[in-house]
């Protein structure tokens, strides 16, 4: 989840905005965060740095995963091209490379009915 999809989720007006507004002010509380779960958990958490690194390395083939071959032995192969694009888009997704953005045009008429009524009442 994004900070747009929290603000709509949290019901805003304006998500878009609201959430970049949110997440702005909610950053150094983030940080704090991390850094007290990275001293916890020791370096077990990854940085947004080192993800992205790690992303990038996946997605332009420079990582390897081990797999059985038909031999039984376990080999190095680069990673498949399906992980390559996933990890492209994940990285663009953490990057706000993508967003949906839909454009409605139109009339919309509204009655409104106030029932059955006399005006001798």
């Amino acid at each position: 989840m994004n900070a747009t999809d929290a603000a709509r989720r949290a019901g805003y007006k304006d998500p878009y905005k609201s959430g970049f507004e949110n997440s702005k002010k909610l950053q150094k509380q983030i940080s704090q965060r991390m850094q007290e779960l990275q001293k916890k958990s020791g370096a077990s958490i990854m940085s947004q740095q080192e993800l992205a690194e790690f992303f990038s390395n996946v997605t332009m083939g420079k990582a390897t995963e081990k797999v059985v071959a038909n031999t039984g032995k376990v080999v190095e192969v680069p990673v498949s091209m399906k992980d390559r694009i996933k990890t492209a888009e994940l990285l663009g997704k953490s990057y706000g490379m993508f967003t949906d953005k839909k454009e409605v045009t139109g009339g919309l008429e509204i009655n409104v009915g106030v029932g059955d009524w006399d005006a001798d009442d």
